[in-house]
């Protein structure tokens, strides 16, 4: 049973953290649980943040991580009504709420988390900047809210090996569950038709999706779309999120802005849609779920596999690089596969196989058969490719979801159960 679900914010608002703690508790109470949201708003801490930071540097001590602090921890857990805090509570947040706080009120945690606070702490990690007392108060606050949890469920392997490595959790505590997509299908939705791409006539799109735009990899896109004219392919980046001025008018850049999901989830959509293929070239990233989102409208996505993108791109429906390789050999790869008509058909036939897979329906019901059985059976993995997630009982949606690509055939026809092979490490 899934009681509620906690998140630094409010955990029903889909402009919380991505509206990952959103889309996880919708689909969860469409599965009978009753996920009751928590909500904190952190806005309403401003005051004592400002004092708490204000006391820190009279003494010397440096401002930052408020968030991470005992008297930030004792207000957000005060704003929680008493007759939430029952059964188990799924959190997003390694520190919120404390083990502590859940055991006394009777009541049992378990984590969802993308990354450990811990692999934040190495150097030029996020938690860097924080002060070193706020930093080690943090980190061990996270070591002892792990021990006191039920479970530890992760999005990616590498935040299970974070777990496991840097934090001590035994591994038979860890379980790793991919994430949805951060995003609902409108009812009528077909996916597109490969279209002809540079080498028949148009620019090749290259869709970004990100408010972090230079750490997601925004500048390397742009060297990436430069090899690409110089190779005598004309390319165009199409943004979203957010974009320095100085490159909103770049040639070779169409800048869409920020699409609020709540209240334009279809633009988001034909967004995601209009895209060839969507990228994520970042060296550091806990997840990626704009690839997931590109994948969930049927577009084949790109980018490093470093970290937890190693788990969001499937082989047979993206193309997977190391961190480091140089922007030249990422354009000639594209090129090879986009001036190929078989090839982008057999890239969008797979993103295409892949969209019910990457559903927040079903992730909670693998939710759900790990919280009544303590294990999972055949997980979704996308690392491993189509083939390789073939021994899996699909859950309910995948049957009305399937829809026909432009041969005609649906997602099984497609690959689904016509695809073998030895599975993609």
């Amino acid at each position: 049973m899934i009681d509620s679900i906690a998140t630094i914010g409010d955990a029903g608002d889909i402009n919380c953290w991505s509206g990952t703690p959103y889309f996880f508790g919708k689909a969860a109470r469409a599965r009978g649980e009753p996920a009751v949201p928590w909500r904190v708003d952190y806005g309403s801490t401003r005051a004592a943040r400002f004092f708490w930071n204000l006391g820190r540097s009279i003494r010397g001590r440096g401002i930052g991580g408020y968030q991470y602090s005992r008297s930030f921890l004792h207000r957000a857990e005060g704003a929680i009504p008493a007759a939430e805090w029952r059964g188990r509570i799924v959190t997003f947040n390694q520190h919120f709420p404390r083990g502590s706080s859940a055991a006394a009120r009777g009541c049992s945690l378990v984590n969802y988390i993308d990354a450990t606070f811990n692999s934040f702490c190495v150097s030029g990690g996020l938690a860097a900047r924080l002060p070193e007392g706020v930093r080690e108060e943090a980190r061990l606050l996270e070591l002892e809210n792990f021990s006191m949890a039920e479970r530890v469920v992760t999005m990616s392997r590498w935040a299970a090996d974070s777990a496991i490595r840097n934090c001590g959790v035994p591994a038979s505590k860890v379980t790793t569950i991919l994430p949805g997509a951060n995003l609902d299908l409108p009812p009528n939705h077909e996916f597109p038709p490969p279209g002809p791409s540079a080498a028949f006539g148009r620019p090749l799109i290259l869709g970004f999706v990100g408010k972090d735009w230079k750490r997601k990899g925004l500048p390397f896109l742009l060297d990436v779309r430069a090899a690409l004219e110089r190779m005598g392919m004309r390319a165009l980046i199409r943004c979203a999120g957010r974009c320095p001025a100085d490159l909103k008018g770049q040639s070779g850049v169409e800048y869409a802005g920020f699409i609020d999901k709540a209240r334009e989830p279809d633009r988001f959509v034909r967004f995601l849609a209009g895209c060839d293929i969507g990228c994520l070239f970042s060296d550091r990233e806990p997840l990626g779920i704009s690839t997931l989102e590109f994948l969930r409208v049927g577009i084949p996505v790109a980018g490093f596999v470093a970290e937890g993108i190693a788990d969001t791109v499937p082989p047979d429906a993206g193309l997977r690089f190391e961190p480091g390789t140089s922007a030249e050999v990422v354009a000639s790869a594209l090129g090879a596969v986009f001036r190929d008509e078989a090839k982008v058909s057999a890239l969008c036939t797979a993103a295409q196989a892949w969209s019910p897979l990457v559903t927040w329906d079903r992730c909670v019901a693998e939710w759900q058969e790990l919280l009544s059985t303590g294990a999972l059976k055949s997980p979704v993995q996308p690392w491993r490719g189509l083939s390789g997630n073939l021994d899996r009982d699909p859950p309910a949606e995948e049957e009305h979801e399937k829809r026909f690509n432009r041969t005609g055939r649906t997602f099984t026809d497609a690959g689904l159960s016509n695809r073998r092979g030895e599975d993609n490490p």
